[in-house]
């Protein structure tokens, strides 16, 4: 059996993602980060069963203290004090427990709807709990999907391993962006941890743009900032926010409602973190709110209108 260790985040996602472990301890305090999310979603689609260490008994566990992780299941909590016995004893159980079918590389979803004949494209923002739902909604998604773009808050270093998670499990490409590159069908372009803004040109045919300037929303990139640029093309846009904190995106998404956007916005019920869908349901930009289930066929039929 062999043992990998890690002394960082970012190490451990890196390890945990070329040697796709069967069973990972992970200290409590790094399930605390925020950019731990990255790591779940990457345990989820290898199917990896990990236990969190706490230091002690009294501390407060990061079930209790994030909700990204009350969407998990089988999360056991240890303590450092607990007998090599014990240790053995989780990891029996957890390694030998009935596994899911072991992910596959890029292949259509069963229940993925055909690709729709159309000319719209689809926006998608996200935050907290965003990487998990992303990847509930692309997994849905046929090879030939309508052209995707993506803005998705997460750390600076944790872009690219997004998109190499995204594309590992999704049926369509899906890459990261850069700027000056055709928008295309088939293809899901994801914009995180980038140091420039993500819009799209103003003219056809539609190709990326990568813009500097200061944060939108709080954010960089910024999901207001997609949304606005795509207002000119509004009619052939559908567009969602999906589950995080705060309101990026909300105002984008009125102005695209209001120039013939089709707009979701997802549910409190689905939602990790109920903060800009609610926003965006509130402030009228969503014209209907949808469960993070249904969500890739609402925006893969709105795309057939």
């Amino acid at each position: 059996m062999q043992v990998l260790l890690a002394n960082n985040l970012m190490m451990a996602y890196n390890q945990a993602e070329a040697g796709q472990p069967k069973f990972a301890f992970v200290e409590d305090g790094f399930t605390k980060l925020p950019e731990f999310e990255m790591m779940l979603a990457l345990f989820n689609a290898l199917d990896v069963r990990w236990v969190s260490v706490m230091d002690d008994m009294n501390a407060d566990p990061a079930r209790r203290a994030s909700p990204l992780l009350n969407v998990g299941a089988g999360i056991f909590e240890l303590t450092k004090s607990d007998s090599p016995r014990q240790f053995i004893q989780y990891y029996d159980m957890m390694v030998n427990a009935p596994r899911r079918n072991q992910p596959g590389m890029r292949a259509a979803s069963p229940s993925a709807p055909a690709a729709p004949r159309s000319n719209k494209m689809i926006l998608i923002g996200s935050s907290t709990g965003g990487v998990e739902a992303l990847r509930n909604v692309l997994v849905g998604f046929p090879p030939s999907c309508p052209p995707t773009l993506i803005v998705q808050h997460t750390g600076k270093n944790f872009g690219q391993g997004l998109v190499s998670l995204l594309d590992r499990i999704c049926p369509a490409k899906v890459v990261s962006v850069d700027d000056n590159r055709p928008i295309e069908a088939g293809h899901v372009y994801v914009a995180a941890g980038q140091t420039r803004h993500f819009g799209m040109s103003q003219r056809k045919p539609l190709r990326t743009r990568l813009k500097d300037g200061p944060p939108i929303s709080g954010h960089m990139p910024s999901v207001d900032a997609l949304f606005t640029s795509a207002v000119p093309f509004a009619r052939d846009v559908v567009a969602t926010i999906l589950t995080g904190m705060g309101q990026d995106g909300a105002k984008g998404l009125l102005e695209l409602r209001k120039a013939g956007a089709t707009t979701f916005a997802q549910d409190e019920q689905s939602s990790v973190v109920y903060g800009m869908p609610r926003v965006a349901w509130e402030n009228g930009g969503a014209q209907k709110q949808v469960s993070l289930s249904r969500m890739a066929n609402a925006l893969l039929q709105a795309c057939k209108t």
